[in-house]
């Protein structure tokens, strides 16, 4: 194989490599320029006023799907990032319930455990809240490549079934 032919291949293999690697971050891995920018429109509405279908579907794909942990840059002071359980989408727009590890919400009945897992750092155990729900435009969604077991999840779907008239 002669220079040139060997240096465009390798030219071709890197760039193919650098490309797969730039997708991979957009995809999965949290990007550190967009964490720190907040969500445009943060939507709150009661979880009984958008009764729908709950169903368990994560998919890495690129999408927030039901089932998955994103986080969200909420505008406060300061900006804080939390997690969000995803249970619905409207269009473009995820639907989820605010996850905190909050020990004072182990007897408020607007929350339900949901245990120890990757959406919270510490360790601690956390909660759902159940009788919110949050908006955000999916291009303001963090991803890190979290889901909620599923037998988790179908926890908190029946809970809004049987509360909140969701399908």
């Amino acid at each position: 194989m002669s220079r040139r032919k060997f240096l465009r291949r390798k030219q071709r293999i890197g760039s193919l490599d650098q490309g797969l690697a730039l997708l991979n971050e957009r995809l999965a891995s949290p990007n550190p320029q967009r964490r720190s920018r907040l969500a445009a429109r943060v939507g709150v509405q009661p979880t009984s006023k958008i009764a729908r279908n709950v169903y368990y579907a994560p998919d890495m794909d690129g999408n927030a799907e039901p089932g998955e942990v994103v986080w969200v840059t909420v505008p406060s002071q300061p900006p804080a990032e939390r997690s969000m359980l995803v249970v619905g989408r409207d269009q473009h727009v995820v639907i989820g319930l605010l996850i905190s590890p909050d020990k004072t919400h182990s007897e408020d009945p607007r929350w339900l455990g949901i245990g120890c897992g990757e959406w919270e750092a510490s360790g601690e155990p956390c909660w759902v809240r159940l009788d919110k729900t949050i908006h955000v435009p999916e291009i303001d969604v963090h991803r890190r490549g979290t889901i909620l077991p599923q037998l988790r999840f179908e926890r908190i779907a029946a809970r809004l079934r049987d509360r909140y008239d969701w399908g």
